[in-house]
């Protein structure tokens, strides 16, 4: 559905893409993910036809962006990071707005606007001011306006940017209803936000594709990466520690300092079950007091420290 061969752009003298290559299947949901400066937004504005590559070409649906860029547009629906809305107009009002723009004939306009809307959990606010909405229906609202005239490939920069976590997981299940339907490619620079909802992920740094994983092999990074963290009370820093060590012997105890009147620290172990069990079981004669033990969450930066 999506083929990009050598993509690349420069701005003067600097490449901010370079020679990526890449494809997506019909029906995917596959996640671009960067630290911020990598060249997501470039690659996502090339494709989405509102930036013209140095050299290398792509293909939406086997149509070339840089020979047929209208045509390239009738097949996309794309939401920036920025939601291009018109605050002073109701939702269905935007929505009819974007219709007419896109050239839905006008006898089905009704019922697409009807279609996104519930595809979109909008309804309750339909006919409400666009400037009186929260940042989460504004995306939605985005996210509305490119699935109008159903097109074959959603473009997503940024989705969940600035939402807060209940606004995060409402976005995750919009976009895994989109999966089977459309071919969906969103870029991020926050990976737990997008995690759950990708088929595949493209790591690029410094414009450049640099690995690719699968969910499965995410997953597996992930475990393989990730620490534990337990914050421990009750005693000194010296004794936390010297406890921790007495159930994890070969794994890597580091202390990152006091919490709340306790001491935490990050484990690598490569058995975290038994590690739990075990220090849960021994804690009662120990004198001491678990505050928290938890599974770190995995950053960006971690996966491209253990790739770059």
């Amino acid at each position: 559905m999506i083929q990009v061969k050598e993509l690349t752009k420069y701005y003067g003298e600097r490449p901010a893409v370079s020679n990526l290559t890449f494809e997506l299947r019909s029906g995917e949901v596959v996640g671009l993910l960067g630290l911020n400066g990598s060249g997501k937004t470039t690659t996502i504005r090339m494709l989405s036809c509102f930036l013209i590559p140095s050299h290398g070409e792509a293909f939406i649906d086997g149509i070339n962006i840089f020979h047929h860029p209208l045509d390239v547009k009738k097949k996309i629906g794309y939401l920036p990071e920025t939601p291009p809305l018109y605050e002073d107009l109701t939702i269905d009002e935007y929505l009819t707005f974007v219709a007419r723009i896109k050239g839905i004939k006008p006898e089905i306009i009704k019922n697409e606007i009807a279609s996104v809307i519930e595809k979109t959990n909008l309804t309750e606010v339909q006919s409400a001011i666009i400037g009186h909405l929260s940042l989460g229906f504004r995306k939605r609202v985005g996210i509305a306006q490119a699935l109008l005239g159903n097109p074959s490939v959603i473009i997503m920069d940024e989705p969940v940017s600035g939402l807060d976590p209940k606004q995060i997981v409402e976005m995750r299940n919009l976009i895994k209803n989109l999966s089977g339907k459309h071919t969906v490619l969103i870029s991020s620079h926050i990976l737990s936000e997008i995690f759950k909802t990708c088929d595949r992920f493209l790591f690029i740094h410094e414009g450049k594709l640099i690995h690719e994983y699968s969910f499965q092999e995410m997953e597996t990074e992930m475990d393989r990466l990730s620490l534990l963290e337990i914050t421990l009370s009750g005693n000194s820093k010296e004794a936390a520690e010297a406890f921790i060590l007495r159930y994890a012997p070969n794994g890597s105890v580091v202390y990152t300092g006091e919490e709340s009147g306790g001491h935490t620290f990050t484990i690598k172990t490569n058995d975290e079950g038994s590690f739990k069990d075990s220090i849960i079981a021994g804690i009662g004669s120990s004198g001491m007091h678990i505050q928290s033990i938890k599974k770190q969450e995995i950053t960006l930066e971690q996966i491209f420290m253990s790739r770059v």
